[in-house]
């Protein structure tokens, strides 16, 4: 069983996404047509149904909405990084995505919880992972 994490697969919709982390800028997508903001990445609008969506910039501050703190490795590839809070970040512009919270304490992980969308490296030269760092 290998022991590498596994990392997402880049396709025609979300390849946008992956290169904007990669400039280190967290992006969503925003419908032109009713206005409507969405993550993840999809090919239409999930409100319309409407292709033709737009990227915009988010300004890479947001609050944890919801989290637990994993204590049980999914694999062996996790098993070094337990425990870990993993959480649903609702960004200032409204939307949420899930994503690891770095914290040096865990228990200062909280719902509200104020943090800035950072950027980790990963292995393989893919591009580099957005995590949400507790703001002091």
């Amino acid at each position: 069983m290998s022991s590498a994490k596994p990392l997402p697969k880049p396709n025609a919709v979300t390849r946008h996404f992956w290169a904007a982390c990669a400039e280190g800028r967290m992006e969503f997508q925003h419908c032109p047509r009713c206005g409507h903001d969405q993550f993840p990445p999809r090919i239409s609008c999930m409100r319309c149904h409407v292709g033709g969506l737009e990227w915009r910039p988010a300004s890479g501050r947001g609050t944890v909405f919801s989290f637990t703190i994993v204590h049980r490795a999914p694999t062996d590839a996790f098993k070094a990084d337990v425990p870990y809070a993993l959480a649903i970040i609702e960004l200032e512009e409204g939307v949420r995505a899930m994503m690891n919270v770095r914290a040096a304490d865990l228990s200062a992980v909280a719902i509200g919880a104020p943090v800035d969308i950072v950027f980790e490296p990963t292995e393989g030269g893919f591009p580099p992972l957005p995590q949400a760092r507790l703001r002091d």
